[in-house]
C-alpha cells in the first residue's frame, strides 16, 4: 500500500541528466506513492507550508537524495551461507550453496532468510530486487512463506521462480569418466519435469493475481544449458502472453561457454543464437553475468535489444573471468547491476557493485575507457529498472514516477569535501551513510532503523535458525568434499580448452 503525502526538503537531488557532481537542492512532493512535484525551495510555498514541520515532513538539509538502487540479479535462498564459502570455481560452490542439496525448509527459516536479505538491501539504499529463487519444493507453501516476507518488509521485489529440467552440473562434460558413481549421481542429479514446472509457474501467476504493488512477477530460466528445447519455448510463449522480463545465467562460466559449442552445434556453438532459436532474443530479456560472450554474439543482444546484469563481485570470487563490458557498453546493450548469492558475493551491496564496475575497466585496457561514476549510478538505476521490467516506473527522481529514494548522509567522512555525489557514491560509500530509504512512498527506514520490522527479534530468530542450518551445511560440505577433487580436475581440463576467448587476465 501506497504510503502517505510527504514532503522532502533541503536535500541535493540528484537527477541523471543535470549535474551529477553538485546536484542543486531541490524539495520533492510525494503523494500515494509516486513523486508529484520537484521544485526549487522557494517554488511552491504555499502548499509546502502547509506540510512544513508535520509528520510528513522529512528536513533533507545536509542529505543527499538519490533514486533507490535495483538490485537486478540476487538469489534468497542461501542468504544464511553468508560467509561459510570461499576460494571455489563456480561448480564447485554450486555444490555447496544450491537449495536442492539442503532439501525443505522450515516456514520459519523460509521467512527469515528472505527477511535478512531484504533488510541488507535496504541498508544498502536498494529498494528494488530481482530475487531469482530456487524453490525446494516447487510447492504454494514455499512460495507464499518468501512472498509474504517480502511484502511484510516492504521491499519492491521482481520475483522469478528459477525453473531447469536439466539437472547436470554445466562442467559435466569435462569430468572423468571413471569417476565414482557417488560423484557421477552429484555431477549429473535428476532431469525434471518441464511440462510440470510450466504449469506451476503458469498457476501461481494466475492464483495470485493480482499481487500487492510491491510485488511483479519475472521469468527465470536457469540457464539455457540448463533448460531443453520444451521449457524454454514454454516460458518464450509464457512471457509474451503475461508481458513478463526474462532473466536467465548466460555464459558465467568458461565451461558453459565450451558446453556451447558442443550443445549449440546447430547455432554455431553459440547459447544466444540458441536463445533467438527458442524465441527469447529480445527486449523482454536480460542474460545474466554474459562474462564469456562473443565479441558476435554482443552484436546479436544489441541488435535484438536484450540486456546484460553485470555481476562483478561474484564473477571474481567464483574465479569466473573478467566481463567484456567496455565492449558491451559501447554496443549500447542495457547494463544493470547485481549481487548475486550471498554466498558468493557476500553482501547486498550495490555500491560494492558500481564501484567494481568502473575499477575492472582497467585491468583490460590501460586507456581512458569512457566508464565513468556517472554511467555506474545509471546501471544501478535505471539500468535494473529496465532489465526487471520496471523501466519508466522507478530508478529516477522525476514527477509521475514511483517514490523509491534514499537519503544519503554528506557529513559522513567519505563526502568531506563534497566535490562530485556519483564519483564519491560511486568511490567511497559502504553503506554507512544511508540514513533513510522511501519504497512507494513510505518510510521504511528511518534514521537508519527499520520501521516496519524488529530487527533485534530478528537477529535473536536467525541465531536459533543457524544451528539446524549450520547441521545440515555440514552434511553438504562433507559430500560435496569427496566430488570437489573431480571437479577441480575437470576444471583444469576446461582451463586448457581453446572456446575461441579469453576472460582472465594474463599473468
Amino acid at each position: 500500500m501506497a504510503g502517505p503525502t510527504l514532503l522532502i526538503t533541503g536535500g541535493r537531488v540528484y537527477d541523471h541528466d543535470g549535474d551529477t557532481d553538485r546536484p542543486p537542492i531541490r524539495d520533492i512532493l510525494i503523494e500515494a506513492g509516486r513523486i508529484t512535484e520537484i521544485s526549487a525551495p522557494g517554488e511552491g510555498a504555499e502548499r509546502k507550508a502547509a506540510l512544513r514541520g508535520g509528520p510528513g515532513h522529512i528536513d533533507a538539509t545536509g542529505l543527499l537524495v538519490m533514486p533507490g538502487f535495483v538490485n537486478a540479479h540476487y538469489h534468497s535462498y542461501d542468504v544464511l551461507a553468508k560467509g561459510l564459502l570461499e576460494d571455489m570455481p563456480f561448480d564447485v560452490w554450486a555444490l555447496h550453496s544450491q537449495p536442492a542439496y539442503y532439501g525443505p525448509r522450515s516456514q520459519a527459516e523460509l521467512r527469515l532468510r528472505t527477511l535478512l536479505g531484504a533488510i541488507e538491501c535496504l541498508r544498502h539504499g536498494i529498494t528494488t530486487v530481482q530475487d531469482m529463487c530456487s524453490l525446494v519444493p516447487m510447492d504454494e507453501a514455499t512460495l507464499d512463506t518468501i512472498l509474504a516476507a517480502y511484502e511484510e518488509i516492504g521491499l519492491r521485489t521482481v520475483f522469478s521462480i528459477a525453473v531447469r529440467d536439466v539437472a547436470a552440473l554445466d562442467i559435466a562434460p569435462f569430468v572423468a569418466d571413471d569417476v565414482p558413481a557417488a560423484v557421477r549421481a552429484l555431477v549429473e542429479g535428476v532431469p525434471g519435469d518441464p511440462r510440470a514446472q510450466l504449469d506451476y509457474v503458469e498457476h501461481q501467476i494466475r492464483r495470485l493475481a493480482p499481487l500487492p504493488s510491491r510485488l511483479s512477477w519475472a521469468l527465470s530460466p536457469s540457464g539455457p544449458q540448463r533448460a531443453s528445447r520444451t521449457l524454454l519455448e514454454g516460458l518464450a510463449d509464457m512471457a509474451q502472453r503475461h508481458n513478463l522480463p526474462v532473466l536467465t545465467h548466460v555464459y558465467e562460466t568458461k565451461a558453459q561457454a565450451a558446453k556451447a559449442r558442443v550443445m549449440c552445434a546447430a547455432q554455431g556453438g553459440s547459447l544466444v543464437g540458441y536463445l533467438a532459436d527458442v524465441g527469447l532474443l529480445g527486449p523482454r530479456t536480460s542474460i545474466v553475468h554474459g562474462v564469456w560472450v562473443q565479441p558476435e554474439e554482443i552484436e546479436m543482444l544489441a541488435a535484438a535489444g536484450v540486456g546484460l546484469v553485470h555481476n562483478p563481485i561474484s564473477n571474481l570470487k567464483l574465479k569466473s573471468g573478467i566481463a567484456p563490458m567496455r565492449r558491451v557498453i559501447d554496443a549500447g546493450i542495457n547494463v544493470a547491476l547485481g549481487c548475486d548469492n550471498c554466498s558468493c558475493g557476500d553482501c547486498q551491496s550495490i555500491f560494492q557493485a558500481m564501484k567494481m564496475v568502473c575499477l575492472l575497466a582497467a585491468v583490460t585496457d590501460p586507456q581512458p575507457t569512457g566508464v565513468r561514476a556517472a554511467q555506474a549510478v545509471r546501471a544501478a538505476t535505471l539500468g535494473g529498472a529496465r532489465a526487471v521490467g520496471l523501466g519508466g516506473k522507478v530508478g529516477a527522481l522525476r514527477p509521475g514516477m514511483a517514490a523509491d529514494l534514499v537519503l544519503l548522509d554528506l557529513s559522513d567522512i567519505v563526502y568531506v569535501p563534497f566535490n562530485s555525489a556519483a564519483r564519491q557514491v560511486v568511490y567511497g560509500e559502504a553503506g554507512r551513510g544511508v540514513r533513510t530509504v522511501i519504497v512507494d512512498g513510505e518510510v521504511v527506514l528511518e534514521n537508519g532503523r527499520l520501521t516496519r520490522i524488529d530487527e533485534a527479534a530478528l537477529r535473536e530468530q536467525v541465531e536459533e535458525a543457524m544451528v539446524a542450518f549450520r547441521r545440515d551445511f555440514s552434511g553438504v560440505a562433507e559430500r560435496a568434499a569427496v566430488a570437489s577433487p573431480f571437479l577441480l580436475d575437470a576444471n583444469a581440463r576446461v582451463a586448457r580448452h581453446d572456446v575461441g576467448l579469453d576472460r582472465f587476465a594474463p599473468g
